[in-house]
């Protein structure tokens, strides 16, 4: 788990004006993934496009799990839940990231109506896989890195305009391009059949489940600073504390109250290495309700105490 990362992510990708970006991640020696790369169960609000350079990944959507190698493409909507491991401890990929809000227009055109509103609207979702052997992947993957490049180039200009303190036509210009070239890459997208409706995607209980989860994920990350029972983690959904237990389980591999305490501690480390606050007020902060508690779980869950940490982080 990500001390900074909460599962409903809240990293901002680009800005309202432009909300185009492109990024490339690596694992490996002298990466910031020197093992593997690893993305822990989360969710977002923008659509995010993984173009797999190198080595092979295993991603859990929606609670299924799919491997992609090298070539292959992955579409991940806004608000689907997932999760991302590298397979290869030597791996890269490309990623596209974009507020699914720009595409929509406000005329309601044809276009409008029965492909980018339901789109917007949650009703359709695009296919998540495409893979080199599938109809229609050439053309997806090069106006893919097409938008890929125009949002580089536009991220690069940014940066060098404000290092100049230079007025943002010319990038503004560049952002218009990116925002063409992505709605070419959506057309081409629903015209290759890959705009599916969501109701013959997913059972209504698959998407309970997920709906149930994300609200406990939620409910423990804004309330766990304050004492949380059981039984009001089973009233967010609402549903018995025994059922709870049994599908978070299932979906998390822990307990809701192991899962809490796992996030308390990992709140906790964020503050033991950015800060010089006392560890009692730290433990307070983050939920616990008395120091010896506090180390003892810390401990267990990180193999050493929170000082140690501290010298270790801090």
């Amino acid at each position: 788990m990500y001390p900074d990362l909460e599962l409903k992510e809240k990293v901002v990708h680009g800005t309202k004006k432009n909300p185009i970006t492109a990024l490339h991640f690596t694992a490996g020696p002298g990466t910031p993934y020197p093992e593997y790369f690893f993305v822990e169960r989360h969710w977002h609000p923008y659509v995010e496009i993984l173009l797999i350079k190198k080595g092979s990944y295993l991603f859990e959507i929606n609670l299924e799990n799919h491997v992609l190698k090298e070539g292959d493409i992955c579409i991940l909507n806004s608000e689907e839940l997932h999760q991302i491991t590298g397979q290869s401890r030597e791996a890269a990929h490309d990623v596209l990231l974009f507020d699914p809000q720009i595409l929509g227009f406000s005329y309601p055109d044809e276009w409008q109506e029965q492909e980018i509103e339901p789109f917007l609207n949650h009703r359709a979702v695009l296919k998540n896989f495409l893979r080199s052997k599938e109809p229609g992947y050439q053309e997806i993957r090069q106006m893919l890195e097409q938008v890929m490049e125009a949002a580089d180039e536009m991220s690069r200009s940014r940066g060098r305009e404000q290092e100049e303190d230079r007025k943002e036509e010319h990038h503004s210009g560049q952002y218009i391009r990116c925002k063409l070239l992505l709605l070419e890459l959506f057309y081409r997208m629903t015209g290759r059949q890959l705009l599916l409706s969501t109701d013959a995607l997913r059972s209504a209980s698959d998407m309970r489940k997920i709906s149930r989860y994300k609200t406990i994920i939620s409910y423990i990350e804004g309330h766990y600073q304050e004492p949380i029972s059981l039984r009001q983690m089973a009233d967010a959904i609402p549903c018995n504390s025994q059922y709870l237990c049994r599908f978070f389980k299932e979906i998390a591999g822990v307990s809701p109250i192991q899962y809490l305490i796992a996030y308390r501690v990992e709140r906790s480390c964020s503050l033991l290495a950015s800060t010089s606050r006392p560890i009692l007020e730290i433990a307070l902060d983050c939920g616990f309700e008395n120091i010896s508690y506090f180390i003892r779980k810390f401990k267990e869950l990180k193999g050493c105490t929170p000082r140690e940490f501290r010298k270790r982080y801090g």
